[in-house]
């Protein structure tokens, strides 16, 4: 699961790093982003831009989002589908969170970075529909892979890390499925850093106030 990042790059750095010509957003306020939140997200449509998009997917008549979307059945789920082929994404960040469940009502704040880059790119697919109020909104999904290395001591899922050699690739919207099921199956071998943070009660972090039914 992936329910908070931090993204603390200035806004030239991560222009320069996804070749950014069309500046859909001139600023964001640098820090950790939330569900639900508006996000960076780096998209490509005729040119590479960057545009702010609501985290999360929302169900009509029903309470909260979803906010991530699992790589094994992303293709597969109506949800995701369409978004999935045509509409993929990457969320700049520079650390991910996530929280250790330990027991006794207990849980610990880990934050996850790379050890050989400091600004990275998670995953996503967006889309664009209509808020309560029927004014057209984009909204965005983390994907989830499973876990590896440490990160299984942590939680079982973790944000898919699209590498920068992959990027082209995940972004073009007519690139072969074939490769970009690749990119789903590559979140691996990444050298994480991993720090504890703090131990809080196990109350329920961000991401859990947001509906995040199982079977995505």
């Amino acid at each position: 699961m992936c329910g908070r990042f931090l993204l603390n790059s200035d806004i030239e750095e991560v222009f320069r790093r996804y070749y950014i010509r069309n500046q859909g957003i001139i600023n964001y306020a640098k820090g950790d982003f939330y569900p639900s939140s508006h996000i960076p997200i780096v998209l490509e449509n005729g040119e590479r831009t960057m545009k702010f998009a609501k985290w999360g997917f929302y169900f009509s008549g029903r309470k909260g989002a979803v906010i991530n979307a699992r790589a094994e059945s992303i293709k597969y789920k109506q949800m995701f589908r369409d978004s999935f082929y045509s509409a993929r994404c990457l969320i700049p960040a520079n650390m991910f969170y996530e929280w250790k469940d330990e027991g006794n009502k207990r849980k610990a704040k880990y934050k996850i970075g790379l050890q050989d880059n400091n600004l990275f790119s998670l995953g996503g697919i967006y889309k664009v529909s209509l808020d309560e109020n029927l004014k057209e909104q984009m909204t965005v999904v983390i994907i989830t892979t499973e876990s590896e290395g440490n990160m299984k001591d942590i939680h079982s899922r973790m944000p898919l890390i699209v590498k920068d050699n992959e990027m082209d690739l995940w972004l073009n919207g007519n690139s072969s499925i074939k490769y970009v099921e690749e990119v789903l199956k590559s979140n691996i071998n990444n050298k994480l850093i991993i720090e504890r943070c703090e131990t809080e009660k196990a109350k329920s972090d961000d991401s859990e106030k947001h509906e995040q039914l199982r079977l995505f």
